[in-house]
């Protein structure tokens, strides 16, 4: 039986800005100073006008006043990417909700099945939501100007762009293991001298577990994971809990741990962590951004949007976290391996088969890696 560590952590309608300038210029009175004039902008796909240009935008964001954002990065760097964004536009605030990516799914689904949805933007490393909230007219149509410069595999234009690239990598202790010792490739973990001493992240929460599993699956088969099961590894909910097991001894291998989530260990003084990028492939998650139809707050959410695109959003998402941008122009983190070096194992002709499979395929997990589940 595996063992399982899951510890966890009026409206006003929109006030055309010629007709209010027109009438100030003909002499209507300016309002008292203790009334504020409130425009709000309806969504797109509804009757009436909304804010296209920058100013229109700038204008509606302002009295739309703060932005929920709900998202899977940890929690440490999205409050420190939330400030950079606010010292940029200090008229708002944002408000973030942060959890797994499929606990973050399922409370957006939970709030769009009840008709009160709170969330404004979304940043999660599982392209098949995305996919399926387009489907089902549940994304605010619009288009990015800092979404021109990315790879249209990375976006689908007016609706979700690919904000960061996450690889999918082993680990090691280094004063556990001689880098001789140590696994190079996927299939290497079948090996029975790693029983009972791999740390996995869990699949069923995690939206880059899942990309492992899926990618690895389509490569080496269901039987890989099987026996990989019979290995009796640790399940994870997070990638700090499998390195910091890995530190402590409790296992050697960190299985299937976010190749950026190493990258911030390894560059801590005295921290004796090692990434290994498997020869039979490295899995790559995408995480888009969009923004919620039914959100709240639209047009914080778009200059939001667009900062995250932006060279300098990007950057910051780089300098931050150790990830890869899907902008051309953003270098990778610093002595860190370039992608063009890795044997990548990607959604090539796009993410539809990935979306399709997702349901079947995390139950199918579940019934291998925790089979008294219900």
């Amino acid at each position: 039986m595996n063992r399982i560590s899951m510890r966890n952590s009026t409206v006003v309608s929109y006030v055309c800005l010629l007709a209010l300038a027109g009438a100030l210029l003909s002499g209507c009175p300016r309002p008292p100073d203790n009334e504020e004039i409130i425009i709000t902008i309806t969504d797109e796909n509804a009757a009436g006008p909304r804010a296209v240009t920058r100013d229109e935008i700038l204008m509606a964001a302002r009295s739309e006043a703060e932005l929920n954002w709900y998202t899977s990065m940890p929690q440490t760097h999205a409050e420190s990417f939330a400030r950079l964004f606010e010292e940029k536009y200090d008229f708002l605030k944002v408000r973030i909700t942060r959890q797994g990516t499929f606990d973050i799914v399922s409370r957006v689904e939970a709030q769009l099945k009840s008709g009160h949805t709170s969330v404004d933007v979304i940043h999660v490393l599982d392209p098949a939501i995305f996919i399926s909230l387009r489907k089902r007219g549940e994304l605010y149509k619009y288009e990015p100007a800092e979404s021109k410069l990315i790879p249209p595999q990375y976006k689908d234009p007016g609706y979700w762009t690919g904000a960061r690239l996450v690889t999918v990598c082993l680990a090691y202790n280094t004063e556990k293991l001689s880098e001789d010792q140590a696994p190079t490739a996927w299939r290497d973990l079948l090996d029975k001298r790693w029983a009972d001493n791999i740390a996995l992240k869990d699949a069923q929460t995690a939206g880059s577990a899942y990309a492992q599993y899926y990618f690895l699956r389509e490569k080496h088969g269901l039987s890989f994971w099987e026996q990989l099961a019979g290995q009796r590894p640790v399940i994870y909910k997070s990638g700090d809990r499998m390195l910091q097991a890995l530190l402590r001894g409790d296992v050697l291998i960190a299985g299937g741990v976010l190749g950026y989530k190493v990258y911030q260990y390894a560059k801590l003084p005295g921290l004796p962590i090692q990434a290994v990028w498997p020869q039979d492939g490295v899995p790559v998650c995408l995480g888009p951004v969009g923004i919620l139809r039914a959100g709240p707050h639209p047009n914080a959410g778009k200059l939001f949007v667009e900062y995250m695109l932006s060279r300098e959003g990007q950057q910051a998402l780089s300098d931050l976290l150790g990830s890869y941008s899907t902008r051309p122009d953003v270098e990778p983190p610093e002595g860190w391996v370039s992608l063009s070096e890795l044997n990548l194992l990607r959604a090539e002709d796009g993410w539809e088969e990935y979306l399709s499979k997702q349901s079947a395929l995390r139950a199918e997990y579940g019934t291998i890696f925790n089979p008294e589940s219900e």
